[in-house]
């Protein structure tokens, strides 16, 4: 694989796509990395997950931390959702700008991401204007317009019940046939409670979406369980 690193809506971003490029219309993998990472990161991701060639696209987030590490919101406030959106515009552009770059129809295009990169993936696409091949969302959740707190267990009822934007998001995406999501959650993890991916499931699900949930033994991590069936899904979603 032969890997280029360019700037795109603002971005810095590695790409990492097979040895030739020309022989096919590659479909197209962009993957956001997880709040304190950075996309160079995720560069043997491509491989691991990649069965029938796909050009992947690992982004850089735009918000610096401490030992050159990056972030896409701040967590400045328990309301995820209002800083969430502020990141939404500059990654819609980042969907658009690379699908005109290689000609790439959304039906061939997927986002996903870990952590805070899986909860902007569910930000951006599940309300993109045109039907995404699937989206990826890894030991994260849907973020709502309501509090957060991570030292409590998630009341989905309260969380998402007081969101009627969101709602319309849901139902805008069931009506465009959105395409399916692949859900990754660990059982022990620390970081974003496994309460909080099981509520995104549902949620979901009960909205219309095809949803696709795989949990597994471990913390805040990606995994190689996981990755598989991440390889697999992919390979559904990009026939």
């Amino acid at each position: 694989m032969i890997t280029s690193r360019y700037e795109i809506a603002g971005l810095k971003c590695l790409e990492v796509s097979p040895d030739d490029t020309t022989k096919t219309e590659l479909p197209l993998v962009v993957v956001l990395h997880g709040r304190g990472d950075w996309g160079e990161s995720y560069e043997d991701i491509a491989p691991a997950i990649s069965t029938t060639g796909y050009r992947f696209v690992f982004p850089t987030a735009p918000l610096p931390l401490p030992g050159a590490l990056f972030e896409w919101f701040r967590l400045e406030q328990p309301n995820l959702s209002k800083v969430a959106a502020g990141a939404r515009t500059q990654l819609t552009r980042l969907l658009d700008e690379l699908r005109q770059r290689y000609n790439t129809p959304a039906a061939r295009t997927v986002l996903g991401g870990f952590s805070q990169g899986g909860m902007m993936t569910l930000e951006v696409g599940l309300r993109y204007p045109e039907k995404l091949a699937g989206l990826i969302a890894l030991s994260s959740f849907l973020v709502a317009d309501s509090q957060f707190d991570w030292m409590r267990p998630l009341d989905p009822t309260r969380y998402y019940g007081r969101d009627a934007a969101l709602q319309e998001v849901m139902r805008a995406a069931a009506k465009l046939g959105a395409g399916p999501v692949f859900i990754g959650h660990g059982t022990f993890d620390p970081v974003v409670p496994l309460v909080a991916g099981q509520a995104t499931r549902d949620y979901l699900t009960q909205n219309g979406l095809k949803v696709e949930y795989f949990e597994f033994q471990g913390g805040h991590e990606i995994n190689l369980a996981e990755l598989n069936k991440i390889k697999t899904f992919l390979a559904g979603v990009l026939k």
